[in-house]
């Protein structure tokens, strides 16, 4: 500028990045602006018409819509000039829009808030996990931690480049002339089953095959594997691989368009109302839709197999060792007790290393009797982004009649999950018992449905099953509200189904107090009128879950007659849920002993065959009373004993029952016929803040009651809330599944595969546990905990809802106006949403 105070224009820079490879610089609105007083709303209007008509900006998927990309060039143009701006300038409503939401955001806060009784420790003791130093020391070992083998090999999958269609030939010839490139093997070389699932239980009903035999039915479907002298020449080689196809067509890959085909989709439960009410007021319409997520552990897939003189021996990164077990024996034709399945733990999975893994697996062992060789395979993050399913999008349409209060009087409700390529894991079957949530259904008409898409077939992810029905009936509370013009915690509370109200509005008004709820309400109400270009929302979501089955699970445990020290043994899987560390409280507990005279060891098929899957949270459970039962049993046989001492002490309790032929060895077995019936509760509350001008998102405060029973471990069960919900933020605001039109997945890495970081967890973060609340003696009155918190996150939408539709009202859009989103509700989503027009960009 010629001087400070004239605000004259006397030089301008206006440069740009990420629009399209030909524009970086604005220079008809440089011109434009030279010699033009910059602070008037005049000039900042003819600017921002030169600078829309002279950008230019292209299609570069899976980066964000040219229309966004179009728009935040614009909004970070008038943002700038706002930042520049003498104070005397801006009107009082436009200010915010000079701050930048992130530069702005203090250091996160958080408080957990549980009681606990000390005359039962160390059950319900706040400890960290019995394996916590060795993990943050990187002394735990984890499968790729066993040395290299000699002679050892690696391997890669190799990916079909079409969607649909059949393999006519596959060559690999370039492949394996790549130097250190051993062996190619397909479908063909498989001696057994082509098949890394069968229908082994009520929960599996197909087959899906190791190696596609000649039908593609997704992008990216493995067609073989390649074997190299190392992983990074493997890596290289599988997409040398090139195979050529007939009957390529264009796939499917959205819900909403495969709902409708009956040759895709088929009816699973039909649940008809018992009561309707007569009192309509309004009748309302909506839909919802919501994708995948990628599970995103922090240890890949990894199997690392070895010849031995039996067989194989076999150490994966699995919650379900008896399933690769039994996989491999099929495929190879091998009895069971030749194949040895080692986990010691799991370093994170959320689903996908329960049968996903199985694959890969199989592909080693057969390298492995091969070549007499052994081999690690170490699974590439976009492999498994590419190949392998995700959570179940979900698409769900509905029309309720409701009476003034919102209260439904009727309502038809179809769900649609989405499996992928083939229906195999039944998770329909895990939502049908929480398709109402915590509300009344006696006036819920429910269809559930199973369809397919031509995409990798979808499997288990944390809360599968319950996560999207319990969105979808919050959506349902949200929209009646909005459409009512009505308080959604008034409407909510209004639905609620008697059955829960009582703890439910228990849980309710103890946030309410803790919140501060009332006064924020207000606060964020006057925000929202003072602010044109910052908007924030303030909503509940309620939780009602409650667990089904139980599982078969080996518990064993023995004492040294040396020192009394214990071992313990389960068919479970640690993967960072804290099993080993309530598995050890217990066990002090029962048998009054130091914690640190318990050790749990690996998992493997020799100690704890025929187990089912770790999965669903009721291994917690399962893990609690095999333990249990083990640690009882032992002290029955010790009684005896004991009776004859005068108050030994442990270490010459045990030499003594030694002495006397006592069997220092228990079992503890829990059946899948069992089950811990309990329902798990919470409330949540989140305060959220939006950048009008680029979507950007605050989460500026959250506060979560769960209701976890009488907590066998707070300080885990707390780690197991938060991750939980931070893993169901993600889904709601940034993790973004895109497909271009041929079927591939183009987010399959870090770089544009968004997940939640450590600046974008709650400004202010307080969890509490529920008071007084038990389930049942024999689990020590715990509850399910690892998947219920992941259901509350919702409630971040919801509130980026509120924030959203504060900033249509400034756009001449009415609040009852209910806008439909179909997945996250990431920066660009938002952004767009607001409906925000470049004529309301002003100084004053």
């Amino acid at each position: 500028m010629k001087s400070a105070t004239s605000n004259v224009v006397h030089t301008a820079r206006i440069v740009f990045g990420a629009l399209s490879p030909s524009f970086v610089r604005a220079t008809v609105t440089e011109e434009f602006l030279i010699g033009k007083k910059l602070f008037t709303n005049e000039t900042l209007k003819s600017a921002l018409q030169k600078l829309e008509k002279e950008l230019v900006v292209v299609e570069n998927p899976p980066e964000p819509s040219v229309e966004y990309r179009r728009k935040t060039a614009l909004g970070l143009f008038y943002k700038g000039l706002l930042q520049l701006a003498p104070a005397n300038v801006v009107d009082g409503r436009y200010r915010s829009g000079a701050i930048n939401l992130h530069d702005s955001r203090p250091v996160s806060r958080a408080v957990q808030t549980f009681e606990t009784n000390q005359t039962i420790w160390p059950v319900n003791q706040p400890i960290m996990q019995v394996d916590a130093l060795l993990k943050t020391s990187g002394e735990a070992f984890f499968v790729d931690d066993l040395p290299k083998y000699l002679n050892e090999v690696f391997c890669a999958l190799a990916l079909s480049t079409v969607a649909v269609g059949d393999i006519v030939s596959i060559d690999a010839s370039k492949a394996l002339e790549y130097p250190g490139v051993i062996a190619f093997y397909t479908a063909k070389d498989i001696p057994g089953i082509n098949s890394f699932i069968l229908p082994l239980n009520f929960v599996f009903i197909s087959s899906e095959e190791v190696f596609s035999s000649g039908s593609i039915q997704y992008y990216n479907q493995p067609i073989g594997v390649i074997v190299a002298e190392t992983r990074a020449i493997a890596e290289r080689a599988a997409k040398l691989v090139q195979a050529t196809y007939k009957n390529i067509k264009d796939p499917v890959v959205d819900i909403k368009e495969a709902k409708d085909n009956p040759e895709r989709t088929t009816l699973f439960a039909e649940l008809n109302a018992t009561d309707e009410g007569e009192n309509v007021e309004e009748v309302i319409k909506g839909s919802n839709t919501i994708y995948g997520q990628y599970h995103f552990s922090t240890e890949t897939l990894t199997t690392v197999i070895k010849p031995s003189e039996h067989g194989l021996d076999v150490y994966t990164s699995t919650h379900w060792t008896e399933g690769i077990q039994i996989m491999i024996a099929k495929a190879l034709k091998m009895d069971q007790n030749r194949i040895d399945v080692h986990t010691r733990r799991v370093g994170g999975s959320f689903g996908i290393k329960l049968t996903r893994i199985i694959q890969g697996s199989i592909a080693a062992a057969l390298v492995v009797t091969k070549l007499n060789r052994p081999c690690r395979f170490i699974q590439s993050l976009t492999t498994n982004m590419r190949a392998l399913g995700k959570r179940l999008p979900c698409h769900s349409e509905f029309e309720t009649g409701v009476d003034r209060s919102g209260k439904i009087q009727y309502l038809t409700l179809a769900s649609y999950e989405d499996h992928g390529s083939i229906v195999n894991e039944q998770f329909n079957l895990l939502g049908l018992g929480v398709y109402n949530n915590a509300y009344d259904k006696s006036r819920w008409n429910f269809r559930t449905f199973s369809s397919t898409t031509d995409t990798a077939s979808n499997t288990w992810a944390r809360a599968p099953g319950t996560l999207e029905n319990i969105a979808m009936a919050e959506f349902l509370m949200e929209q009646i509200s909005c459409e009512m013009e009505l308080d959604p915690l008034d409407v909510r509370l209004a639905n609620l189904d008697s059955q829960y109200a009582r703890d439910l509005k228990e849980m309710i008004d103890s946030i309410i107090i803790k919140s501060d709820y009332k006064n924020r309400r207000d606060m964020v109400t006057k925000f929202n009128i003072e602010n044109r270009w910052k908007k924030r929302g303030l909503r509940f979501s309620f939780l009602r879950w409650t667990p089904i089955g139980g599982l078969n699970l080996y518990v064993n445990l023995s004492v040294y007659r040396g020192d009394g020290s214990v071992i313990i043994t389960h068919g479970a899987a640690e993967m960072g849920q804290g099993i080993n560390t309530k598995a050890v409280q217990v066990a002090a507990y029962i048998l009054n002993i130091p914690i640190e005279k318990i050790k749990i060891k690996e998992n493997n098929t020799v100690i704890a065959p025929n187990c089912n899957l770790s999965g669903g949270s009721v291994v917690n459970q399962n893990v609690i009373v095999g333990v249990r039962r083990a640690c009882e049993q032992l002290l029955v046989r010790l009684q005896p004993v004991r009776d004859q001492m005068e108050n030994p002490t442990w270490e010459e309790l045990i030499i003594e029952a030694y002495n006397n032929n006592v069997d220092l060895k228990t079992h503890g077995f829990t059946k899948m016929t069992e089950e811990y019936t309990h329902t798990a509760y919470g409330v949540t509350l989140a305060e959220v803040e939006i950048d009008v001008l680029t979507g950007e998102l605050e989460i500026l405060r959250v506060d979560l009651c769960e209701d976890a029973g009488l907590s066998v471990s707070p300080e885990i069960d707390v780690g197991q809330v938060e991750g939980a919900f931070i893993m169901g933020m993600g889904y709601w605001t940034c993790e973004n599944l895109v497909y271009s039109k041929t079927g591939e997945l183009l987010t399959d890495r870090t770089w544009n595969y968004n997940v939640p970081l450590a600046r974008d967890i709650p400004q202010d973060w307080r969890v509490y546990f529920r008071k007084n609340s038990f389930s049942e003696e024999l689990i020590f009155g715990s509850k399910c905990i690892g998947e219920p918190p992941i259901c509350m996150a919702v409630v971040i939408a919801l509130a980026i809802r509120e924030a959203i539709v504060s900033a249509r009202l400034e756009s001449g859009i009415p609040t009852k106006q209910w806008f439909r989103e179909d997945g996250p509700y990431t920066v660009e989503r938002s952004c767009l949403l607001t409906s925000t027009k470049t004529a309301d960009f002003k100084f004053n």
